[in-house]
């Protein structure tokens, strides 16, 4: 007998926490008993960005894993740790400079929680480090980049002057040193609309101690925020995205009461509340259960949440339709019931100036090949509803 696909799946989510729990322990030694298939385990781990993970849980089982899986999941771990140590490194200079002028700046997501939050730079892989820098301070900020190597992707056509405020999602400037990727964010929590609390985000900024580096985090509640919104950008395609948030969602003395005052204020009750309540699907117990019946979606609003993402897809981890990543934000519109920013954003959305739109597809600005290209950006969320309700995906 072997773990079929549903129990794959659940093998994987089982060893998607850093700490699984003896339930959880104990089901996961029985399914590898069963004999899963080890090649497509690895793979689809990787895929989901937890094989560190996996390694974690699995490396105490001794021969119930075969030795070239578990020299596999060694070495992966092993890399990870050393990439996530070089990428640290590497960015110290830059936190150490910004630290010295009184810059606001924040690191977040991958770097953030590795460190903080799963206590162990070789569990929780990150590509690249994201960063919110307050739009007051960037002036100051990018001489700083320049002066320390750091080199600049190309901006689309008349966006890099542009002062952040006026840009809001289309500028977030990706920068290189070597190997280490940093991407800068002014927009707080991600979305494509202004966040109302903007004082509260910043002054709520907490010190951290990063790898031997003083810098600044978001409080944890904004933090899960963010978390949640991100992973329904992305509609939820890495397991890795669910765990943060129910590593985050777990942490001790984490504010419900502060969390559902921010979602309320910034109208991300929603596509929060649905993070939260797909990890807790993943891993029962993750979201409190009075904090999760005070967090709630709408009639509306829950039933396209499960529409287009369907709970039962993520629980056994398949491949769902990556929706466009500005859905978040039309849930906020939603929520905030304003006629005048929902026009402005959504034209915002489906019309970016022509220089970025021309830029994004390497075309000339002047080209009528532009055109197309919006009337594609309007036609596919179209075209994916269609195959959702046809397809069932």
């Amino acid at each position: 007998m072997s773990v079929d696909t549903n129990n794959l799946a659940r093998l994987l989510v089982l060893c998607g926490r850093p700490v699984p729990g003896p339930e959880a322990a104990e089901a996961v030694r029985r399914l590898v008993r069963l004999g899963p298939d080890w090649g497509e385990l690895t793979e689809r781990a990787d895929a989901e960005g937890t094989l560190p993970l996996l390694f974690k849980n699995l490396e105490g089982l001794g021969d119930a894993v075969p030795g070239n899986v578990r020299r596999r999941l060694r070495s992966a771990y092993l890399a990870n740790l050393g990439r996530s140590a070089y990428k640290l490194r590497a960015l110290e200079p830059f936190l150490k400079a910004a630290g010295t002028l009184g810059l606001r700046v924040a690191v977040t997501k991958g770097p953030r929680l590795a460190w903080t939050v799963y206590r162990d730079l070789g569990l929780r892989p990150f590509w690249d480090v994201d960063v919110f820098v307050h739009p007051s301070d960037w002036a100051a900020l990018r001489p700083v980049l320049d002066r320390l190597g750091f080199t600049e992707s190309e901006d689309p056509p008349g966006l890099g002057n542009m002062p952040p405020r006026r840009l809001d999602w289309t500028y977030s400037p990706y920068f290189r040193k070597a190997g280490l990727f940093l991407e800068v964010h002014f927009n707080c929590l991600g979305l494509h609309v202004p966040i109302r609390a903007e004082q509260d985000f910043w002054s709520s900024l907490r010190p951290l101690a990063l790898a031997g580096s003083k810098t600044m985090m978001l409080a944890d509640e904004y933090e899960l925020c963010h978390l949640c919104l991100h992973a329904q950008q992305h509609s939820y395609r890495k397991l890795i995205w669910l765990t943060d948030i129910a590593e985050m969602a777990s942490r001790p003395g984490f504010d419900w009461d502060r969390l559902l005052e921010i979602c309320r204020k910034e109208g991300i009750q929603a596509p929060v509340a649905y993070g939260l309540r797909l990890a807790d699907a993943l891993w029962p117990g993750t979201v409190p259960r009075a904090a999760g019946s005070r967090l709630e979606t709408g009639l509306l609003a829950g039933a396209a949440l499960r529409f287009l993402w369907p709970e039962a897809q993520q629980v056994r981890r398949r491949q769902s339709i990556a929706w466009p990543y500005y859905l978040p934000s039309f849930f906020a519109l939603w929520e905030r019931k304003s006629v005048v920013a929902a026009v402005r954003t959504v034209t915002g959305i489906l019309f970016p100036p022509r220089g970025w739109m021309a830029a994004a597809r390497s075309l000339p600005e002047s080209s009528p090949r532009v055109y197309l290209e919006y009337a594609r950006r309007l036609w596919r969320p179209v075209k994916l509803a269609a195959e959702r309700l046809l397809g069932g995906r």
